[in-house]
Formats: C-alpha cells, sequence, structure tokens
C-alpha cells in the first residue's frame, strides 16, 4: 500500500479501536515529515508530458520553482481532509502530492483578468470555443526526498462554525494538517497550441503572442502567490529553471 493510503488506513484504524484523534493525527504527522518520496519516476513522467505535447505540435513552457516557504493545494478536498480536516491534493497512483493543472489554469486566467480585466475567452476557451492551452500537473520534481511538513491553522474567529461577536469570546484551537516543506522544487509544464490568439489583451500587456503571454502569467502567478492562503506566505515559487520549445 502507498503511503497516503496508508495514512487513510492507520486513521480509520485508529479511530474504530477507540484510540484518541489528536493522538493518531500527530502520529501520522510525525509519519508524513519522515516520509522520503521516490521522485525520479515524477520526472520520467513529466518529460514523457512533455514529448506528446511537442508530438501534438504544441509550443511548451516548461518551468521549474522552488517553494519559498510553505505550500498548500486542494484545503477542501484534497485526500488528507479526512484526517486533518484540511486537505491536501495527492495522486493516489503516483503517492506524490501535486498542484492540479486545473487549479493552476484557474489561476492564470484569473490573474489575467485582474491584469487586463479580460475574462480569456480567445485563449483559455468558454461557452463558444475551445481554448488554446494545455496545462499539465505540477509535481516535486528530484531524485528522492522529504516534501511533508506539519502546521497549524488557528481559526480565532469561528467556533463549531459560527462567527464569534466580540473579541472576548475568541478561543483558538489549533488545526494541525500537512503542507509541502519549504525548498521543494516543482516542475510546471504547459502547452501552447500554435494557432491561438491573443488579440484582445496582446497591447495591454506589450506581449507578442500566447507562449510570451501564458509565460507571463505564470511567472507572475508563481511570484504573487500560486494558489491558496498566499496572503499568508503560501505557494511562492523561486524561478530555478525556464524553458519554451
Amino acid at each position: 500500500m502507498n503511503f497516503g493510503l496508508s495514512c487513510i488506513k492507520e486513521f480509520v484504524y485508529g479511530i474504530l479501536t477507540g484510540e484518541n484523534k489528536e493522538t493518531v493525527r500527530r502520529r501520522i504527522l510525525e509519519r508524513a515529515e519522515k516520509q522520503e518520496f521516490n521522485l525520479k519516476l515524477i520526472s520520467d513522467l513529466t518529460n514523457e508530458i512533455k514529448k506528446a505535447l511537442i508530438s501534438l505540435n504544441y509550443r511548451v513552457i516548461d518551468v521549474t520553482g522552488r517553494v519559498n516557504y510553505k505550500a498548500l493545494s486542494g484545503l477542501s478536498e484534497g485526500l488528507f481532509h479526512l484526517i486533518f480536516e484540511v486537505g491536501l491534493n495527492y495522486d493516489e497512483i503516483l503517492d506524490i502530492p501535486y498542484i492540479p493543472g486545473s487549479t493552476i489554469k484557474g489561476i492564470l486566467r484569473s490573474n489575467l483578468y485582474a491584469l487586463t480585466k479580460d475574462d480569456g475567452e480567445e485563449i483559455f476557451g468558454g461557452k463558444n470555443n475551445e481554448g488554446y492551452i494545455i496545462v499539465g500537473d505540477a509535481y516535486p520534481i528530484g531524485e528522492k526526498g522529504r516534501v511533508l511538513i506539519g502546521d497549524i491553522i488557528n481559526p480565532h474567529y469561528y467556533r463549531g462554525g459560527n462567527p464569534i461577536k466580540t473579541e472576548y469570546e475568541v478561543s483558538p484551537v489549533p488545526i494541525v494538517h500537512l503542507a509541502i516543506r519549504e525548498n521543494v522544487r516543482f516542475r510546471f509544464i504547459i502547452g501552447v497550441d500554435k494557432r491561438a490568439k491573443i488579440d484582445s489583451v496582446k497591447e495591454k500587456l506589450n506581449v507578442k503572442d500566447a507562449v510570451e503571454l501564458i509565460s507571463l502569467l505564470l511567472l507572475y502567478s508563481m511570484k504573487i502567490g500560486l494558489g491558496a492562503r498566499s496572503t499568508k506566505g503560501y505557494n511562492f515559487f523561486e524561478l530555478e529553471g525556464f524553458e519554451v520549445i
């Protein structure tokens, strides 16, 4: 059994046998922090995805970024939500945390709108047309290493799902959970159809083509925070590698 599913099994078994829930959570968290993931297969898979996009006549943006502090993706739905009440996107087949391509694509589109007030339908697609962008899932890369670290959320202003009315009632109860640890390297692969047009935003952002636009949006998103809790310092990535083919 892989690591992610073994954590679920351990949690369910612990609860069914009467163990204290917090004790089981702490034990799983400690296991996760020590777990060394084999990342070689992930690197090979990412290379194959890149080759496939090139064979389909796409331009390919290949970016490597290093987590600046910590990273989170899938807080409300990821695999570990059952255990910690805070999820983390996790590929059960490859047995590794990841950032879904759909999440990355949504962030790129959102930031395009923030910068230009354009909804991105021309390049990302909409009800009346298909998009010209294929965004791959982003995975940790390397040979072998630790990826996860324990973290907490301190919900000061809610109790039992209801808002606290005054500061005098605040009684923070930290929620432990898992996050991606600092300095983990992720690889982002994006395919851009050579037929893509960006007439509606070209002048606004001073870019010459769709590849330059998507590259700009990805690097911008990595710099300002690629997803949830960026105001708390999460999901910032330092650029380590950039290639366009």
